[in-house]
Protein backbone atom coordinates (compact mmCIF):
# COMPACT_ATOMS: atom_id res chain seq x y z
CA UNK A 1 0.00 0.00 0.00
CA UNK A 2 2.53 2.20 1.04
CA UNK A 3 4.30 1.65 -2.87
CA UNK A 4 1.58 2.71 -4.29
CA UNK A 5 0.99 5.96 -2.38
CA UNK A 6 5.20 6.77 -3.25
CA UNK A 7 4.42 6.00 -6.85
CA UNK A 8 0.66 8.20 -6.56
CA UNK A 9 3.03 10.83 -5.08
CA UNK A 10 5.23 10.84 -7.89
CA UNK A 11 3.42 10.87 -10.29
CA UNK A 12 1.42 14.30 -8.51
CA UNK A 13 4.61 16.12 -8.65
CA UNK A 14 6.60 14.86 -12.04
CA UNK A 15 7.81 17.69 -14.14
CA UNK A 16 4.84 17.17 -16.58
CA UNK A 17 1.88 16.77 -14.51
CA UNK A 18 3.01 20.09 -13.15
CA UNK A 19 3.52 21.45 -16.16
CA UNK A 20 -0.36 20.79 -17.04
CA UNK A 21 -1.74 21.83 -13.29
CA UNK A 22 -0.08 25.21 -14.05
CA UNK A 23 -2.89 27.86 -15.09
CA UNK A 24 -3.81 28.49 -18.35
CA UNK A 25 -2.05 31.72 -20.20
CA UNK A 26 -3.83 34.59 -20.36
CA UNK A 27 -4.52 36.11 -23.78
CA UNK A 28 -2.25 39.69 -22.31
CA UNK A 29 0.01 37.17 -21.16
CA UNK A 30 0.41 35.39 -24.61
CA UNK A 31 0.52 38.83 -26.24
CA UNK A 32 3.21 40.02 -23.83
CA UNK A 33 5.41 37.09 -24.74
CA UNK A 34 4.57 36.74 -28.22
CA UNK A 35 5.04 40.54 -28.63
CA UNK A 36 8.41 40.28 -27.06
CA UNK A 37 9.40 37.84 -29.79
CA UNK A 38 8.03 39.81 -32.68
CA UNK A 39 9.90 42.98 -31.79
CA UNK A 40 11.57 44.92 -34.30
CA UNK A 41 11.37 41.77 -36.24
CA UNK A 42 13.31 42.09 -39.75
CA UNK A 43 12.23 40.05 -42.95
CA UNK A 44 15.67 38.98 -43.21
CA UNK A 45 18.55 38.85 -40.54
CA UNK A 46 21.52 38.22 -42.98
CA UNK A 47 23.31 40.43 -45.88
CA UNK A 48 23.45 39.42 -49.18
CA UNK A 49 24.75 40.79 -52.12
CA UNK A 50 21.96 41.58 -54.70
CA UNK A 51 21.83 42.51 -58.21
CA UNK A 52 22.59 38.63 -59.08
CA UNK A 53 20.69 35.57 -58.75
CA UNK A 54 22.48 34.24 -56.39
CA UNK A 55 21.97 37.07 -54.81
CA UNK A 56 17.98 37.12 -55.13
CA UNK A 57 18.50 33.29 -54.00
CA UNK A 58 19.88 33.70 -51.25
CA UNK A 59 17.89 36.66 -49.88
CA UNK A 60 14.13 34.44 -50.58
CA UNK A 61 15.68 31.63 -48.66
CA UNK A 62 16.74 34.27 -45.64
CA UNK A 63 13.52 35.55 -45.18
CA UNK A 64 12.15 31.96 -44.94
CA UNK A 65 14.42 30.94 -42.94
CA UNK A 66 14.39 34.10 -40.74
CA UNK A 67 10.60 34.43 -40.94
CA UNK A 68 10.34 30.53 -40.02
CA UNK A 69 12.49 30.33 -36.96
CA UNK A 70 10.68 33.40 -35.32
CA UNK A 71 7.59 31.84 -36.43
CA UNK A 72 8.54 28.20 -34.63
CA UNK A 73 9.27 30.33 -31.76
CA UNK A 74 6.03 31.94 -31.66
CA UNK A 75 3.58 28.47 -32.20
CA UNK A 76 5.64 26.99 -29.34
CA UNK A 77 4.46 29.35 -27.08
CA UNK A 78 0.97 28.39 -24.42
CA UNK A 79 -2.08 29.61 -26.51
CA UNK A 80 -4.74 30.86 -24.59
CA UNK A 81 -7.46 28.82 -24.93
CA UNK A 82 -10.28 31.10 -25.38
CA UNK A 83 -8.30 32.79 -28.31
CA UNK A 84 -6.23 29.53 -29.35
CA UNK A 85 -7.84 29.30 -32.61
CA UNK A 86 -7.30 32.76 -33.86
CA UNK A 87 -4.42 32.43 -32.69
CA UNK A 88 -3.33 29.47 -34.92
CA UNK A 89 -4.72 30.89 -37.61
CA UNK A 90 -3.00 33.91 -37.25
CA UNK A 91 0.22 31.98 -37.35
CA UNK A 92 -0.66 30.23 -40.55
CA UNK A 93 -1.72 33.67 -41.94
CA UNK A 94 1.91 34.90 -40.89
CA UNK A 95 4.13 31.63 -42.46
CA UNK A 96 2.16 32.36 -45.76
CA UNK A 97 3.29 36.05 -45.79
CA UNK A 98 6.69 34.99 -45.20
CA UNK A 99 6.35 32.48 -48.07
CA UNK A 100 4.99 34.77 -49.70
CA UNK A 101 7.48 37.75 -49.35
CA UNK A 102 10.12 35.24 -50.04
CA UNK A 103 8.51 34.39 -53.55
CA UNK A 104 7.85 37.98 -54.33
CA UNK A 105 11.11 39.09 -53.80
CA UNK A 106 12.67 36.66 -56.48
CA UNK A 107 10.02 37.38 -59.02
CA UNK A 108 10.99 40.77 -58.77
CA UNK A 109 14.21 40.43 -59.59
CA UNK A 110 12.96 38.16 -62.45
CA UNK A 111 10.71 40.70 -63.67
CA UNK A 112 13.27 43.59 -63.76
CA UNK A 113 16.67 41.34 -64.85
CA UNK A 114 14.78 39.72 -67.38
CA UNK A 115 15.94 40.90 -71.04
CA UNK A 116 13.09 43.16 -72.33
CA UNK A 117 11.36 44.34 -75.41
CA UNK A 118 10.33 47.83 -75.70
CA UNK A 119 6.79 46.39 -75.28
CA UNK A 120 7.90 44.48 -72.07
CA UNK A 121 9.48 47.42 -70.79
CA UNK A 122 6.19 49.67 -70.86
CA UNK A 123 4.10 46.83 -69.05
CA UNK A 124 7.04 46.62 -66.20
CA UNK A 125 5.89 49.34 -64.35
CA UNK A 126 2.57 47.82 -63.95
CA UNK A 127 3.82 43.98 -63.31
CA UNK A 128 6.28 45.48 -60.31
CA UNK A 129 2.75 47.10 -58.55
CA UNK A 130 0.98 43.65 -58.88
CA UNK A 131 3.60 41.77 -57.25
CA UNK A 132 4.22 44.39 -54.56
CA UNK A 133 0.92 44.36 -53.48
CA UNK A 134 0.41 40.61 -54.37
CA UNK A 135 0.47 39.72 -50.01
CA UNK A 136 -1.88 42.95 -49.74
CA UNK A 137 -5.16 40.50 -48.90
CA UNK A 138 -3.16 38.39 -46.84
CA UNK A 139 -1.81 41.67 -44.93
CA UNK A 140 -5.07 42.39 -43.89
CA UNK A 141 -6.00 39.39 -42.79
CA UNK A 142 -3.13 39.34 -40.49
CA UNK A 143 -3.36 42.72 -39.30
CA UNK A 144 -7.14 42.51 -38.49
CA UNK A 145 -6.09 39.29 -35.96
CA UNK A 146 -3.31 41.44 -34.95
CA UNK A 147 -5.99 43.91 -33.53
CA UNK A 148 -8.35 40.95 -32.17
CA UNK A 149 -5.19 39.33 -30.24
CA UNK A 150 -3.39 42.50 -29.74
CA UNK A 151 0.16 41.42 -31.17
CA UNK A 152 2.41 42.79 -33.78
CA UNK A 153 3.56 42.08 -37.12
CA UNK A 154 6.18 38.76 -36.98
CA UNK A 155 7.41 38.53 -40.44
CA UNK A 156 9.30 41.89 -40.74
CA UNK A 157 7.33 42.45 -43.91
CA UNK A 158 5.32 45.46 -41.58
CA UNK A 159 1.47 44.77 -42.10
CA UNK A 160 0.73 45.34 -38.46
CA UNK A 161 -2.33 47.23 -36.77
CA UNK A 162 -1.23 50.56 -37.89
CA UNK A 163 -0.81 49.70 -41.62
CA UNK A 164 -4.29 48.65 -41.63
CA UNK A 165 -5.73 51.93 -41.11
CA UNK A 166 -3.12 53.15 -43.47
CA UNK A 167 -4.04 50.98 -46.26
CA UNK A 168 -8.30 51.00 -46.08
Amino acid sequence: MRVVALLLAAAVVSPGSILAAQPSQTPADYSREVSRICAGALLFDGSHSIGTRAGAIAVSRDIRATGGKRLRRVDAVPKPASTAQLATRWISLERRLVETYASTYFEIWKQVERDRSRRDEATLPARLHALVHRSDPLQRRAAALELRLRLPDCTGGGHGPADLSASA
